[in-house]
């Protein structure tokens, strides 16, 4: 007799692919005491969100906010971009430009891959179920 599972499997020893928008905000900053926050997060890397317009093929050392601790990575940005204007203050965004910077993870070790996990575990939204097709 099969039986639907009530929880969603989670399994950390199978690779997990591809990015997960955080349902929780997660905050952090750059080595330069610029705030972030991750809009997304994979195994490889991050996608911040902030006023600070980070270079392109530069690494960085970031620090994330999490579990009462600050968590170092190093980083090296693929891609950065202007996201929006923003007139008003919105909780760690200034006004102004904000930017979506896409980074990878260098050196990734395995306190770091943990933590990652963990944060996609307790912080990411899953899909929503398909309806049945009719």
């Amino acid at each position: 007799m099969d039986k639907e599972r009530q929880h969603i499997r989670f399994d950390p020893a199978v690779e997990i692919v591809g990015y997960f928008e955080l349902c929780n905000e997660v905050t952090g900053e750059f080595q330069n005491r610029e705030e972030f926050i991750i809009k997304n997060i994979s195994l490889g890397g991050f996608n911040l969100i902030s006023n600070y317009p980070p270079a392109i093929e530069n690494k960085y050392k970031i620090f994330i906010n999490y579990g009462n601790r600050k968590h170092d990575y190093q980083i090296k940005v693929i891609h950065s971009r202007i996201l929006r204007f923003q007139d008003q203050p919105d909780g760690i965004l200034k006004p102004g430009i904000v930017y979506s910077t896409g980074c990878v993870i260098l050196d990734e070790t395995e306190p770091q891959k943990d933590l990652v996990l963990e944060i996609i575990k307790n912080d990411c939204g899953y899909p929503a179920p398909e309806a049945p097709a009719t």
